[in-house]
């Protein structure tokens, strides 16, 4: 149950739906950088869980590139 609650939020964050929790996390953690690619691993017991599932993340995640505007070359998998 609670793998697929942290997959609702990765999903909410890759398709930047949040609002301002969504802002808050990508100033503390993100800092610029595509989810799959940030490696800090301190932080909040919320952050932490969805470090832990990273794997499960990559193995269901599949991107589309179209006209290459969205996709940052070296930091996307």
């Amino acid at each position: 149950m609670n793998m697929a609650l942290m997959l609702r939020w990765v999903w909410r964050i890759l398709r930047g739906d949040g609002g301002l929790w969504l802002q808050l996390i990508e100033a503390k953690y993100l800092q610029g950088q595509p989810l799959l690619a940030c490696s800090h691993l301190a932080g909040s017991q919320f952050w932490k869980s969805i470090q832990a599932i990273k794997e499960e993340i990559r193995l269901g995640l599949r991107f589309s590139v179209g006209n290459g505007s969205g996709t940052q070359f070296w930091l996307d998998p």
